[in-house]
């Protein structure tokens, strides 16, 4: 299994980190392994509830599910999932106050397909680019929860 893990500072309360943290459906907008989120069985603060997912890792689309596994909101959102063609990932979000912002913490533990070159193209390509893509998520999350609501007059 690999585990990676990174943190970012968003200058927003951690409620409103949270909110976007927990839509599972804006995944897509920020998370870059995400392609399409869907049929979401339940509220998504409740443990138990699940959704199909259809990541991109690799070039490749892969459809699984994932379910929430563990909530304490608003500073964790823990997910389980599995991949049709048998890999694994728990991602557990971290949320913890910083001054007036927030530090949003990002783990992944994942298991590509069980076999030897499954192994062997996750340490040489791709760990490298859910590296790339857990970086480039914090980035893109920045740009969501750091844009000010535009206000009609």
């Amino acid at each position: 299994m690999t585990h990676l893990k990174m943190t970012a500072r968003y200058d927003v309360p951690i409620e409103k980190a949270f909110e976007l943290v927990a839509d599972y459906k804006r995944y897509p907008e920020w998370n870059a392994s995400f392609a399409e989120i869907d049929k979401v069985s339940g509220p998504t603060e409740q443990v138990g509830t699940n959704f199909h997912t259809i990541m991109k890792v690799f070039g490749r689309r892969i459809e699984g599910s994932m379910e929430v596994a563990e909530v304490q909101k608003p500073r964790l959102l823990k997910l389980m999932g599995t991949g049709i063609e048998g890999g694994k990932l728990t991602m557990v979000n971290r949320l913890m106050p910083a001054g007036t912002g927030t530090d949003f913490e990002i783990e992944a533990d994942y298991e590509l397909p069980a076999s030897i070159l499954g192994q062997i193209a996750d340490k040489l390509f791709v760990e490298k680019t859910v590296e790339r893509d857990l970086r480039h998520s914090l980035e893109n999350f920045k740009a969501l929860v750091e844009t000010k609501e535009r206000v009609l007059v």
